[in-house]
């Protein structure tokens, strides 16, 4: 029991990353019971669309002081017995999964709606969970891997899927491969093992069969408990967050066993008839066998290696050098947070930051860690206090009938009156408003050097912010980042991840300012871009951006080097796309387009099309520079966009009816792109360009579009 102690030991050492804070009795046992993450039935459990009936409550206990008191309750959800099935495989209602369910059984019984019977249940077993979750990954680290990118349908054939690199069997189970891209064919995660590793370990699994009968079923049920019988445990949902192969290891490992035990096979098969002695036979064994794991090793070296990557601590850098001073950032999930956590704590970047993470932020554990100084940031201000905040009576603050469409309350009455001891009913916290409003000192502002960035622009007098009717009350993490914003408004500058959900933000978009990968909170109404989600909120502090993008930012080595980059890195690229094309547009339309024509430039340069394929998304940093009148660089990346979009349209074009479904939606937006890129050739004043671009897309634009037919 070692290594519980070390967490007890650590967490009563209150490290600035304290998970769950198991400094006790009371917080060790969820932690240990991975409460958190909840439960998934395995014998007897409701499917999908079950409703409850009842909720079970009991109390929790928590350290007050020095004794233990109740503090919170813990909820089992009961349903009606008629909704329960034996052995549920489908019981996921989290997260959109209804739908997703819903989806499954049309595709697995020709009907999606309806009560799911036991047929679907199993047919989702074997399926999804046993083929596409087990199989699957079984077969890509055995024949061979079709892309990085993660799959969530079998019938999807993008993404995901295995591919041996033997083509008749590779166009059996996927597509037509005699057009395949340049960017296809040299996708470093497409990797091809022609399946000699699987037939190596099957030699290896029949030898040892008939060589040792109980040493085999030992270690086939070590196979089988690591691999199905992990699966059967786990119960995935449909459309996991990231592929879970890495949880199957175990299972992969002993398969590589028998691939070991494949030398003894061939060797068994060869000894009598090559060489007398059995020496040439053991070393042709040998070296058939080494094909396997040589072959492998090459295959994945380009896509696994780490060598030239540092983007996870430079795009976190970013995030961090993007923020003034003793700032505040909301973050909202794994990949904006933990980065930021290991550049402070490891590296020592920016830690007078403080970063606030949304998914955490409603649990009392972490609310307490921010009253706290961390590093080299203050203490965060909170108006509850902290017995007021902790446990079950803030979880959910009620609206009362009073809180109508048009009814607000000061945000500094509202957080006293939720605050209040008194302010209960039946055991519930009421507020009479769903739309509350900050008064603005104008005063403050004005003499506050964290409002530098907007001097003489027009004060706004009240900050809005509003939350939906539904579902009737405030949870205690919009309360939580409602309280941070008020009370340390004037004391520190306040920003929001422009990764987070545009839900979290509190309405507060057009009362936000883009500085580069954070949305800072500021006193000035600025009508938001909404066609471009989250990112197009507020206003754009473009000198800030470029400043940051041009001497700060680093770029993780995507820009030097020809290497591969995974999904994980998606939400900060695009992050920081967004935030130079809004200072680049911006400097543009204001006049200063050499600025703009730096900035665009700037993006093809962080992120080339070797490592980040052009898409439709690229045509609007080419507009940027064809705005800007740098028509040579507008020319030299519209050739390469537009190369990989006649590409891509040959390939969509060889895929026959079936196979094309899934490339439907890609082809569409490839003859978009091209429809771009024919415009651009007509604005950038050169004849022979426009020709250039006429001669290899206009066929594809005019002709007709029979295989949408």
């Amino acid at each position: 029991f070692s290594t519980i102690g070390v967490i007890v030991i650590r967490a009563n050492a209150d490290t600035p990353v304290n998970m769950n804070v198991p400094s006790d009795a009371m917080r060790l046992v969820p932690y240990l019971n991975r409460e958190q993450y909840g439960e998934r039935p395995l014998l007897k459990g409701p499917a999908y669309n079950a409703s409850p009936v009842k909720v079970d409550r009991e109390d929790r206990y928590g350290i007050v002081g020095d004794r233990y008191e109740v503090v919170d309750e813990s909820f089992d959800v009961i349903y009606n017995d008629k909704d329960m099935m034996m052995f549920p495989r489908i019981g996921h209602s989290d997260q959109g999964r209804q739908q997703l369910h819903r989806i499954w059984k049309q595709q697995l019984t020709g009907k999606g709606e309806g009560k799911p019977t036991m047929s679907y249940n199993l047919s989702f077993m074997t399926s999804y969970q046993i083929t596409w979750m087990y199989a699957r990954y079984f077969m890509w680290n055995f024949v061979g891997k079709q892309n990085g990118d993660q799959g969530y349908f079998p019938w999807d054939l993008r993404t995901g899927h295995w591919q041996s690199g033997i083509k008749v069997f590779d166009e059996a189970k996927l597509y037509n491969m005699d057009k395949l891209t340049d960017t296809m064919k040299a996708d470093p995660s497409n990797n091809k093992y022609y399946f000699l590793p699987l037939i190596f370990g099957i030699l290896g699994l029949v030898f040892h069969f008939f060589g040792s009968r109980k040493d085999f079923l030992t270690l086939f049920m070590l196979f089988l408990i690591t691999g199905i019988g992990i699966i059967i445990y786990s119960n995935q949902p449909p459309n996991e967050p990231r592929e879970r192969d890495y949880v199957l290891v175990g299972s992969f490992m002993i398969f590589c066993v028998w691939i070991g035990m494949g030398v003894l096979a061939l060797y068994d098969v060869l000894k009598d008839k090559v060489g007398k002695n059995g020496i040439v036979g053991a070393a042709l064994a040998s070296g058939l066998v080494l094909t396997a794991p040589i072959i492998m090793g090459f295959q994945n070296f380009d896509d696994h290696s780490r060598a030239d990557h540092t983007a996870g601590r430079d795009y976190a850098a970013n995030f961090l050098n993007s923020l003034e001073d003793n700032a505040i950032i909301f973050t909202y999930g794994d990949n904006d947070t933990y980065p930021l956590w290991y550049a402070q704590e490891i590296e020592g970047i920016r830690t007078d930051v403080r970063v606030v993470n949304l998914s955490l932020i409603q649990v009392d554990w972490y609310i307490e860690k921010l009253r706290k100084k961390v590093n080299d940031s203050e203490a965060i201000k909170i108006t509850i206090p902290q017995e007021q905040l902790r446990g079950r009576l803030r979880n959910q603050v009620w609206y009362t009938q009073q809180a109508t469409e048009n009814q607000q309350l000061e945000l500094g009455q509202a957080l006293n009156l939720i605050g209040r001891p008194d302010n209960l009913q039946q055991g519930r916290t009421l507020i009479p408003a769903r739309k509350f409003y900050m008064s603005i000192d104008s005063a403050r502002v004005a003499n506050s050097p964290i409002f530098n960035s907007i001097k003489g622009l027009p004060i706004d007098k009240t900050i809005n912010l509003s939350f939906p009717a539904s579902p009737g009350y405030l949870t205690k993490d919009d309360l939580a980042v409602m309280d941070i914003i008020y009370s340390n408004f004037y004391d520190r500058p306040i920003y929001f991840a422009v990764t987070c959900q545009e839900s979290k933000l509190l309405k507060l978009n057009d009362n936000t300012q883009l500085e580069g990968l954070a949305l800072r909170v500021v006193p000035v109404e600025t009508k938001s871009t909404t066609s471009l989600g989250i990112y197009g909120s507020g206003r754009v502090e473009a000198d800030i951006i470029y400043n940051n993008v041009m001497n700060k930012w680093a770029w993780g080595g995507f820009d030097k080097h020809d290497t591969y980059v995974n999904d994980s890195y998606k939400p900060g690229v695009n992050a920081m796309k967004m935030a130079i094309l809004r200072a680049a547009t911006k400097y543009v339309e204001s006049g200063n387009k050499a600025r703009g024509n730096e900035l665009a430039n700037k993006a093809f340069e962080a992120f080339p099309h070797n490592n980040f394929p052009y898409s439709n998304s690229t045509i609007n940093f080419i507009n940027v520079l064809v705005q800007g009148d740098d028509f040579e660089s507008a020319k030299k990346h519209s050739r390469i966009f537009a190369e990989e979009t006649r590409q891509n349209l040959e390939f969509y074009q060889s895929l026959d009816q079936d196979d094309f479904g899934s490339f439907q939606t890609n082809y569409e937006d490839a003859i978009q792109a091209a429809n771009y890129i024919l415009l651009i050739a007509r604005s950038v004043e050169d004849p022979a360009f426009e020709k250039e671009m006429k001669d290899m897309l206009e066929s594809y634009t005019t002709a007709p579009q029979q295989i949408l037919d």
